[in-house]
């Protein structure tokens, strides 16, 4: 069985067990006061394949900061690109690597994540306006957001929400986002209609899904 770290056992008024795993890896379980530990036991082993999957999903979702220094790696469109201080004006991406102006290393961070920013301003706003035409419909706006729970958001009024994390994604994956929120323009809900609608513009997107499912917590700059 994979290793779990911490099995935390809370007495409640309940007359059940429950069980979660929380977000830094702890395994809670819920039981009654009066409950021998043996029939936890027993519900830990009877339930040990679950709390391994999902002990391990957590871990996998665990990334360091960066520290921002040479040689690191970064994300931008799905490719790894290794950080370099470099006698250059501005930020720019070469060969694999994403070139870093040496006089600027002392705000390294803010700078980084400024260009990120830009580049995905400049790129999700692209792909929206020709998918738009693409699928015949409109939009009120786009606005930008630093999250990684929710990746894009379309409003009642059609105004559209990305993560600018996005730009890290592959690019199919990122206009699997854009589509997916140009389709909710058009309907409000995830209904059978919805998905005929994202999957016309993206046969493949349930790969796309899994993708962001699999690494979203890796995109982190």
């Amino acid at each position: 069985m994979h290793d779990i770290s911490i099995i935390k056992i809370v007495r409640a008024h309940r007359k059940t067990l429950s069980l979660h795993v929380l977000p830094d890896g702890t395994i809670e379980i819920k039981a009654p006061y009066l409950l021998p530990k043996y029939f936890i036991n027993q519900f830990i082993q009877k339930n040990s394949e679950w709390i391994e999957k999902r002990t391990r999903l957590v871990e996998q979702k665990r990334v360091l900061d960066k520290s921002y220094t040479e040689e690191e790696t970064y994300l931008y469109l799905g490719d790894t690109y290794m950080l370099a201080l470099a006698d250059v004006s501005e930020i720019k991406l070469k060969n694999n690597t994403l070139l870093f102006p040496k006089p600027l290393k002392f705000r390294i961070k803010k700078e980084i994540q400024s260009w990120y920013i830009r580049q995905a301003k400049e790129v999700i706003t692209r792909e929206t306006k020709k998918h738009a035409e693409e699928m015949d419909t409109s939009f009120q706006g786009i606005t930008f957001s630093d999250t990684k729970s929710q990746w894009g958001r379309c409003t009642h009024d059609n105004r559209l929400q990305f993560s600018w994390r996005l730009i890290m994604t592959p690019l199919l994956v990122l206009r699997y986002v854009v589509v997916h929120e140009l389709a909710h323009t058009k309907e409000k809900n995830h209904s059978m209609l919805f998905w005929s609608k994202v999957r016309s513009v993206n046969p493949s997107y349930r790969q796309q899904i899994k993708w962001l499912k699999e690494h979203g917590n890796s995109l982190i700059i």
